[in-house]
């Protein structure tokens, strides 16, 4: 009987936009970074070292690019890039993190709330969304005030 009600629930939720569904699938993915003690998980499963193949399923080409030529220029100068965070997490150290991701009334933009054990406050980043001729991607992460993927991936070393 309860897994019926929880069908019944299930199946009258709103139809989520697929801005949303792109975001809530690379949090998906990628959870096992934030939680604790998740043996599968390891330094070849973590997001930012996705090769291309992977990337391009989550970023619109002009981030792809910056994303890899900072991966490259590090790799060249065995220098931390401009990255020394995983931006989806807002952290260095993601275990433990609560994630809520919400809809806007502007469909190029999701909201995501992180909870963090060591964050006295939620933390809040926007993805911008661009529509591209392979769906919806991810054309910049921010933290409004503090940071953008794309203003640091831009950066000169």
């Amino acid at each position: 009987m309860l897994s019926l009600s929880m069908c019944a629930a299930t199946a009258q939720r709103p139809q989520l936009s697929a801005g949303v569904s792109l975001v809530r699938q690379l949090y998906a993915d990628f959870a096992c970074e934030a939680v604790l003690g998740d043996p599968g998980c390891d330094s070849e499963h973590e997001f930012v070292d996705q090769p291309q193949s992977i990337l391009e399923k989550y970023f619109d080409d002009r981030l792809l690019q910056l994303w890899l030529a900072d991966r490259r220029r590090a790799l060249r100068t065995h220098e931390v890039g401009n990255l020394d965070f995983a931006p989806m997490w807002d952290s260095q150290d993601p275990s433990g993190t609560f994630v809520n991701i919400s809809p806007t009334k502007d469909s190029t933009l999701v909201r995501v709330e992180l909870r963090h054990p060591y964050y006295t406050e939620p933390r809040y980043l926007e993805y911008r969304l661009a529509k591209t001729s392979t769906g919806w991607r991810i054309h910049d992460i921010s933290r409004r005030g503090k940071w953008s993927l794309v203003e640091l991936l831009s950066r000169k070393p």
